[in-house]
């Protein structure tokens, strides 16, 4: 059961999610809904099924917590996420060739489509691995994607793990992938990661490095080699992010071939940091 709040906010949400797309009907069909049942929702007169609110939620890119969020925090959220009024904005010449740039090679980048799991070393918890869930998804000519960490060790006593969010923009560039999000919880992060291309028409695995800012107090720039397996182009979102959170090096939820890549060949024994001068 859902209270009459949760409906109105799930109205008003849905009104301002949907109005980043062409029509009502362009949704409803993305989302393979009747169109009077869709307006009911956005009416506040009838509430989504279980199952009818993951497909929702999964096509906007949010869960369903932040879809029931009240409307001034949701707006915070969702105007982080692509819209089709970007395409009409005026931008600078040298803007218009990276945005391009985004685009160029799609057939190439669409088959990166999908769940993996990333791992790298931990930036606040020395010695331990993490493992976040990242989905890599098409808009319109463009590649997104969304990362979620899950800081919480495997073996922590039971409770709410530290989660951070991320919303990012691929971009291929010769044969590299340029990875750039934002933390959307407190958006005081940006990452930048860069991986190889894999050219197989089965794409397993890719690997590369990734760097951002500590979270510790010092706030350092700090680099990690990084790999990203591959889960599937669909899966159940609960379970794939309960299978999330760090990990000892040895642990046996890590493959051979990441703890390899991650720890071996000579790589320091966790990120690399850049402290002031």
């Amino acid at each position: 059961m859902h209270d009459d709040q949760a409906a109105r906010n799930l109205s008003a949400n849905l009104k301002l999610a949907t109005s980043y797309y062409p029509s009502i009907s362009h949704v409803c069909r993305k989302l393979d809904i009747n169109r009077q049942q869709f307006v009911k929702y956005l009416a506040g007169s009838s509430f989504p099924a279980r199952s009818t609110m993951r497909r929702i939620c999964d096509f906007l890119g949010v869960d369903e917590f932040e879809l029931l969020m009240p409307p001034e925090q949701f707006r915070d959220i969702i105007r982080l996420r692509p819209n089709a009024a970007l395409e009409d904005l005026p931008v600078p010449p040298r803007l218009r060739d990276m945005l391009a740039q985004a685009v160029s090679s799609p057939a190439g980048v669409r088959r990166l489509h999908g769940y993996y799991y990333e791992y790298r070393y931990s930036y606040t918890r020395p010695g331990k691995l993490l493992r976040s869930l990242i989905y890599i998804y098409g808009w319109q000519s463009y590649t997104f994607y969304r990362r979620i960490e899950r800081l919480k060790s495997a073996q922590a006593v039971p409770g709410r793990p530290e989660v951070f969010k991320y919303d990012g923009l691929l971009m291929p560039v010769g044969d590299r992938l340029h990875l750039l999000d934002f933390e959307t919880i407190t958006s005081s992060e940006l990452t930048h990661t860069v991986l190889y291309l894999n050219y197989s028409n089965r794409v397993s695995r890719l690997v590369g490095l990734t760097m951002g800012v500590s979270a510790l107090s010092s706030h350092e720039p700090i680099a990690a080699r990084i790999c990203l397996e591959y889960v599937g182009r669909s899966v159940q979102r609960s379970q794939a992010l309960r299978g999330c959170g760090l990990f000892a090096r040895d642990a046996a939820e890590i493959s051979d071939f990441v703890r390899d890549y991650i720890t071996g060949n000579g790589a320091p024994a966790g990120p690399i940091t850049a402290p002031p001068l």
